[in-house]
């Protein structure tokens, strides 16, 4: 059974879309309603970034405040997905606006790094927005003791609880996509996009989009890429780090280093127009992403700060990225 949660006034959870009957008893929770609903067959979870209102960075500014994601508040547990080491799990959420969203939710707990495992997610986010790539729309998520408690799964309730109040969550929708396997070819209308990808995953040193873990979804032309917690590497402490601006930079990008490696390789894509993006971000479009970062996750902000100091030394040295990427493409 599922857990759920509504803010704001009593009303009835009755949903077509997600399968609940109506409440049959209701209790207050500090001015939320929990109800009971009932059991919804398991589907596969697919992410799909949201077309229309998801173009750039949607970030706000509070007045007189920071900048930030908009905030979605759980309502209901669907369920646990069946894959991947952070546990994430199916959400229903509720903005402020009344409108109700399902995401794939991240905690901390379940996370390698925790909240600075969270706060990468928000800054590639963010990034891969403003560089037109395809990434789920992304959420802060408050999450609140009234609502963890009513998720039936013990351990990743406890798991839950024992984290940060605030997790990462990305817009949920089902389509006929796939998991990107050494059978996809980059098709010729993909290729400009998976380059774009390639650029990105290398600039900000994200090793975690290999054959083995794709974090990719594919339908015809199609990409969507999502799960950036590993992103800036480089803060960890590895032997001889070398920039991805410079020579040898981006030698773990080959041979199943990337997904795209084998398609890309030889085909002399035009990287001019992706340069030409990353040249054109500006000192305060990357402070926002800093600034989006939720004020909970404090202890987050000095890999935040080297994160932020990667993504602009990035763009001062573009061509430099460049270069190395099309060594390693030849």
């Amino acid at each position: 059974m599922s857990g759920c949660v509504l803010r704001g006034k009593r009303r009835r959870c009755s949903s077509a879309r997600s399968g609940l009957t109506r409440c049959r008893s209701w209790r207050g929770v500090r001015g939320r309603i929990a109800c009971r609903p009932r059991a919804i067959q398991a589907e596969p979870l697919l992410l799909q970034p949201l077309a229309v209102s998801w173009k750039g960075c949607t970030i706000r500014r509070r007045a007189g405040s920071r900048t930030v994601l908009r905030r979605a508040h759980p309502i209901r547990f669907e369920r646990g997905t069946s894959s991947g080491r952070t546990e994430p799990s199916l959400v229903t959420c509720e903005l402020d606006s009344g409108e109700e969203v399902e995401v794939v939710a991240k905690f901390s707990a379940g996370c390698f790094e925790g909240e600075v495992s969270l706060a990468m997610e928000v800054l590639a986010a963010c990034l891969a927005a403003d560089l037109g790539l395809p990434i789920p729309e992304p959420f802060v998520l408050e999450v609140s003791p009234e609502w963890a408690n009513t998720i039936p799964d013990a351990a990743r309730r406890a798991k839950i609880l024992a984290g940060s109040p605030v997790a990462f969550g990305s817009r949920l929708a089902v389509g006929q996509f796939a998991a990107w396997n050494s059978g996809n070819q980059i098709l010729d209308a993909m290729r400009p996009k998976a380059a774009g990808i390639f650029v990105f995953d290398a600039a900000i040193q994200n090793v975690d989009r290999r054959t083995s873990n794709p974090n990719c979804l594919v339908r015809g032309d199609d990409l969507i890429i999502f799960d950036h917690e590993l992103a800036f590497s480089h803060r960890l402490p590895l032997f001889g780090w070398i920039p991805p601006w410079r020579l040898g930079g981006l030698t773990c990008f080959e041979h199943g280093g990337h997904i795209f490696w084998s398609g890309l390789k030889g085909s002399n894509v035009d990287l001019s127009p992706i340069g030409a993006t990353w040249a054109g971000l500006s000192d305060g479009r990357i402070a926002d992403y800093e600034a989006a970062v939720p004020p909970e996750w404090a202890n987050a902000a000095p890999a935040v700060s080297v994160a932020a100091k990667l993504i602009r030394d990035a763009r001062d040295n573009i061509d430099g990225v460049l270069a190395e990427v099309r060594r390693v493409l030849s």
